[in-house]
């Protein structure tokens, strides 16, 4: 009888451990082999498809191009395709003419092309097929001919457009690094990039990626670095040093935008300019709004701008209606220049201008904000700050300069300080270039300041509209020249002169204090110079105004003024002006004195030869009426001890000769009233003068001063007159 003796416990994992190894054995023989077909498949399919490829690329073209591919990989584990050394040469450019208008001329080559995370379930489903990445790496663009333009259906978008009946492409990123890009078939580019990359990200192809408002170009985000772009646009050579666009940032920055005209081939009377500008921010860009053609941003800032400008002989159009072909609304909520500096060229008043900073509010640049009469050049309000300033008046003859100037139109005020106004020639040469007699104004003005100025009034209306100007402690000397003949046209500095103005003038109040006005004449009879000054004046003009609303005969601009005369008598003057009386009705009363005769001496002794020697007027007080006739009035002089000297332009070291002497004999004993009242009567003078409309205002007003006191001291008013009229 045998005896059962119990299994060993290795018998019985060996027993169970033989079908497992057979299942692994049987599971690693299927994955080698599938590994084994797919990868006979893959160096199969490689070959194959890359030839496909370039064979499809010269039939779809119907020749114009031709692909070479180095290498090309697919990868099955990692759904990917990768392509090396992509080079696609365009044919002769014959093939791009006739039928192949529309085809552009294009030499690519790049380095790698590579494509991973392929859908293929979804391929093959038809649906929308997702996209890991797509990467195109050193892709160097060269165009050397765009199509010609051509009035052509408009194409289907993109999306419906993709191959085996797709319903779209999710791409989870495109890369484009290391871009480089020309145009232009000749050693030049006309355009130039030196280094592009761009990335966008969660790219949906498909028409819900069409519709969706967040998305730019069917992108959730893009970003976009550039690098030495080099172009030719308008006749001007552009370059960009580097440039950035982040969507997702919402903010576009350049550096180093450089603008030069070119020296030949611009038109005549082509718009130029020159610009340096080192940087440019444009931050909080609403991006998707520009689909619906909307520009909105936060704010775009302008760093030391330099610009040369010379404006087109044929003014471009408005701002808004250059926008208006490619955006329908356009806004911007602050804009910012610092440290500009701009210069005007091909004008006559060359007006250039340092240390420009510029803040602007509230922008809308399109026909509503054109048309809204608050806003002030498209926008809400502006802050203007500068340094110093130049252009010339009446070019080439005047330079006005300042040294600082500053505009706050929400607060409605305007500052300038250090304004000084240069005649770039002497007073003989002036005249000599103008034919005639012209004002030789030499203008130093240390504070020009607005109150109330309506921006939007002068900007939208052309309308010039303040409530205050207060000028400080201007210096103003003028020098004459009677060698020359008078100006043939009419002066243009006369009170009803505003009313012909083709523009609204509205000033309330005008303000001048411790002016000084120096006076100089060359008279032609002795060629010698007079002189006279006014100083320490202080005046007010009310009303200033051309609107017939606030400018009536009841209601007139009036203008107060004194000051001393010589600096030693003292002044007072009171004018009434109906500025748009067309006589040029005005009329004026004052008074002046007490104060020495002898101080009119350096006028009238080299001007008139004649001399006070002595008399004290105590006081002197007028009454006027002019028009642009004539001047009439009365003069009421106070004075005493009055003797006049005759003196002869050819005489010897006193300038007198036996008849001069002669003369101031006789006058002084037979014609001059030596004082004024004499016997307890005060004789008035008459003022009588003819208006030479060739001359202002202001000479008329001598004219009658001088026709009043030669006839207040005895000179026979007929005398007087012709005497008065004298130049």
């Amino acid at each position: 009888m045998s005896t059962l003796l119990p299994a060993s416990p290795s018998a019985e994992i060996n027993t169970t451990a033989q079908p497992s190894r057979r299942w692994l054995r049987w599971l690693l023989a299927i994955v080698l082999l599938l590994i084994g077909l797919l990868t006979a498949a893959s160096l199969l399919l490689d070959p194959w498809l890359r030839r496909k490829l370039e064979e499809q690329v010269a039939e779809r073209s119907e020749g114009r191009y031709r692909l070479r591919l180095e290498a090309l990989h697919t990868s099955w584990w990692r759904r990917s395709v990768r392509l090396q050394g992509v080079h696609l040469q365009p044919g002769p450019a014959a093939r791009f003419e006739g039928a192949g208008a529309a085809w552009p001329r294009v030499q690519l080559d790049m380095d790698e092309l590579f494509v991973t995370g392929i859908g293929l379930g979804a391929l093959l489903r038809h649906g929308v097929m997702p996209i890991h990445r797509v990467l195109l790496d050193a892709p160097r663009v060269r165009v050397l001919a765009l199509p010609a333009r051509t009035a052509a259906e408009p194409s289907k978008p993109l999306h419906e457009q993709l191959p085996f009946q797709l319903q779209g492409i999710r791409l989870g990123s495109l890369e484009l690094r290391r871009v480089q890009a020309s145009y232009g078939a000749g050693k030049q580019p006309h355009a130039s990039l030196r280094r592009g990359d761009f990335t966008a990200h969660d790219i949906l192809l498909s028409a819900a990626g069409a519709t969706d408002t967040q998305r730019i170009a069917y992108a959730a985000a893009v970003e976009i670095r550039l690098q030495g772009v080099k172009t030719t646009v308008q006749y001007h050579n552009l370059g960009l040093t580097a440039a950035q666009f982040s969507s997702r940032a919402h903010r576009l920055t350049l550096d180093s935008l450089r603008s030069e005209p070119l020296r030949v081939g611009a038109p005549e009377g082509a718009m130029r300019v020159a610009l340096m500008l080192p940087q440019m921010a444009l931050t909080g860009l609403k991006t998707a709004a520009l689909q619906r053609r909307q520009f909105r941003a936060d704010s775009l800032v302008f760093e030391q701008p330099r610009i040369t400008f010379k404006p087109p002989t044929v003014p471009p159009p408005s701002l808004d209606k250059l926008l208006a072909p490619y955006l329908d609304r356009f806004q911007l909520a602050h804009v910012v220049v610092r440290q500009g500096a701009g210069r005007v060229t091909g004008i006559e008043r060359r007006p250039s201008v340092r240390d420009i900073t510029l803040s602007g509010h509230g922008l809308r640049v399109d026909a509503v904000g054109a048309h809204d009469p608050k806003r002030i050049l498209y926008a809400q309000a502006w802050e203007v700050q500068t340094g110093p300033g130049a252009l010339l008046l009446d070019a080439p003859y005047y330079r006005l300069t300042y040294q600082r100037l500053r505009i706050a139109t929400r607060q409605r005020s305007l500052e300038i300080k250090d304004i000084s106004l240069v005649p770039t020639l002497s007073p003989a040469a002036l005249n000599r270039r103008k034919h005639h007699q012209a004002p030789h104004l030499t203008v130093r003005l240390p504070y020009l300041g607005v109150q109330g100025f309506d921006y939007a009034a002068l900007a939208n209306r052309k309308a010039l509209l303040m409530q205050q100007l207060v000028a400080r402690h201007p210096r103003i000397k003028v020098a004459g020249d009677g060698r020359f003949p008078l100006n043939p046209q009419a002066s243009i500095v006369t009170p009803d002169a505003l009313g012909r103005l083709p523009f609204r003038v509205d000033v309330r109040r005008l303000l001048i204090t411790d002016c000084n006005m120096y006076f100089t004449y060359l008279a032609p009879t002795t060629k010698r110079i007079g002189t006279m000054s006014l100083n320490r004046m202080r005046g007010t003009i009310t009303n200033f105004t051309n609107d017939p609303r606030h400018m009536t005969a009841t209601h007139p601009a009036m203008a107060r003024a004194s000051g001393w005369l010589q600096n030693r008598c003292y002044v007072q003057a009171t004018f009434w002006l109906p500025l748009l009386d067309r006589r040029g009705t005005h009329r004026m009363v004052g008074s002046f004195g007490p104060a020495p005769i002898a101080m009119l001496n350096p006028m009238t002794q080299p001007c008139r030869l004649v001399s006070f020697k002595q008399g004290q007027i105590r006081r002197v007080s007028v009454r006027m009426l002019a028009d642009r006739r004539h001047i009439e009035g009365v003069m009421q002089a106070q004075y005493s001890g009055l003797q006049l000297t005759f003196l002869a332009k050819d005489g010897g070291a006193d300038h007198k000769n036996l008849f001069s002497k002669v003369k101031s004999k006789v006058v002084n004993v037979v014609v001059i009233r030596d004082q004024n009242p004499r016997r307890g009567e005060l004789k008035p003078g008459s003022i009588q003068s003819r208006r030479d409309l060739r001359l202002s205002v202001f000479s008329l007003w001598r004219q009658g001063l001088v026709s009043g006191m030669l006839n207040s001291i005895g000179v026979p008013a007929g005398m007087a007159q012709k005497f008065s009229e004298m130049q």
